[in-house]
């Protein structure tokens, strides 16, 4: 399994379709921040509109453009018109009575139905705690990817057409379905953001580098192994400078720091999902007593192993 696909399940997201806009003319939708473990999404599936940020940044959105709010962070979604003196249309509350996989919200005339020049998915990853927050840490406070120029027309073209068929379905199955797409959407769009050669340094860009590639996926399968910077230079094929130094260039981190990060992650599953010990737990990540373990984890997390599986068993 590449490195993208093994962060990502160990991230567990699974995807909550909110609502499907369909829109015309001048609108504006404000989005309140979320609670933690959740990170807000849009993707345009057709028009043209604007999204604002809580500190007023302003990206223009065009069909096939996927956002990702990590953090959860509150931001408007605007018509394109900027500057329009025309009064904002109200826009009617989404009816779920239909039994549909994602209510449609609509500022349509009802006898007109079919004039939406803006058809837009709003939903949001949930995630684990922990492994899933040190995932979403990494990535930048917006996530802005063109995803009908990255991944190609026809993909796309499909993918979206499946996810809107199946997001006002009424069929069984049909959320199961919405869940899955939503992951591939997902995928596509961090793939896509990693590729980037503008993107700024930071684990996406280090997934996506195929000369790292091969050490950064030795990690995530084998977190417990005593990897060194000259170990993971083997494994990538560079000498121990040369790693360290494209290494850094990629991550925005030292090799030391990634290789705890990942390791936290492992350990978080683990103290959620078993009954181990915690001198057990930081074995299988590569600590040889409790102590080391204890320090690195709070170090990454900011508490202690003990604090942190009673804190997730008692949500």
């Amino acid at each position: 399994m590449d490195a993208l696909s093994q962060l990502l399940s160990l991230g567990r997201s699974h995807v909550e379709l909110d609502v499907r806009c369909l829109l015309d003319g001048p609108f504006a939708m404000p989005h309140d921040p979320l609670p933690p473990g959740e990170a807000a999404f849009h993707l345009l599936l057709a028009g043209t509109c604007r999204l604002r940020t809580a500190d007023g940044r302003t990206l223009q959105l065009a069909d096939g453009d996927f956002v990702l709010l990590p953090a959860g962070g509150a931001h408007d979604l605007l018509d394109a018109g900027a500057g329009r003196s025309r009064p904002v249309a109200p826009l009617r509350e989404p009816d779920a009575a239909g039994g549909a996989v994602v209510p449609v919200k609509s500022n349509l005339d009802p006898a007109e139905p079919g004039s939406a020049s803006v058809d837009l998915l709003c939903g949001r990853f949930v995630y684990a705690r922990g492994a899933g927050e040190l995932l979403m840490r990494t990535l930048p406070q917006v996530l802005h990817v063109g995803l009908r120029e990255a991944s190609g027309f026809a993909p796309l073209q499909l993918l979206t057409s499946v996810l809107r068929t199946e997001a006002s379905n009424v069929q069984p199955g049909a959320g199961a379905i919405v869940n899955a797409l939503g992951q591939a959407l997902l995928a596509y769009a961090l793939r896509a953001y990693g590729r980037d050669a503008r993107v700024p340094s930071g684990w996406l860009a280090l997934a996506a580098d195929a000369r790292l590639g091969p050490s950064v996926q030795a990690v995530l399968q084998a977190p417990e192994q005593p990897w060194t910077v000259e170990s993971l230079g083997d494994a990538a094929a560079m000498s121990r400078a040369t790693y360290a130094r494209h290494f850094r260039e990629k991550a925005g981190m030292s090799v030391g720091a990634f290789v705890a990060q990942i390791r936290m992650m492992h350990a978080c599953a683990l103290l959620q999902d078993t009954q181990r010990g915690q001198a057990e737990i930081g074995q299988a990540v590569g600590y040889q007593s409790e102590a080391a373990f204890g320090k690195a984890f709070r170090a990454v997390l900011g508490t202690t192993p003990g604090r942190w599986r009673r804190a997730q068993r008692g949500m």
